[in-house]
């Protein structure tokens, strides 16, 4: 017999902003898939951005990932923010605890 998969201790939960409107969200089952998500949709607005932000979002892209993800392993969220002219836009991953599972069928 099979063992079943152990539900996740928690997920994390993304969301990109642009001027204070919600644009994308996404459920993440690791930090991994959370940053990953965030890479993914960061990459595609960073060849349009002015020169400032873009190296910010370069910065992020080259070397701010390991320090994300401990963040996230450790149950803290992490959030980047990258601003041009009158735009700004903020990706936040959020560690939420799940409960375990009999408590989520009760």
């Amino acid at each position: 017999m099979s063992e079943r998969p152990q539900p996740p201790v928690r997920i994390y939960y993304c969301e990109c902003y642009v001027n204070e409107r919600r644009i994308g969200t996404y459920d993440a089952y690791s930090p991994r898939e959370a940053l990953r998500w965030m890479r993914i949709s960061l990459m595609m607005i960073a060849t349009t951005l002015d020169e400032a932000p873009y190296r910010r979002a370069r910065t992020w892209l080259d070397h701010g990932q390991p320090a994300a993800a401990h963040d996230l392993e450790q149950g803290k969220p992490h959030t980047l923010t990258l601003k041009q002219r009158t735009t700004q836009a903020t990706w936040t991953v959020s560690p939420i605890p799940c409960p375990p599972a009999h408590e989520a069928r009760a």
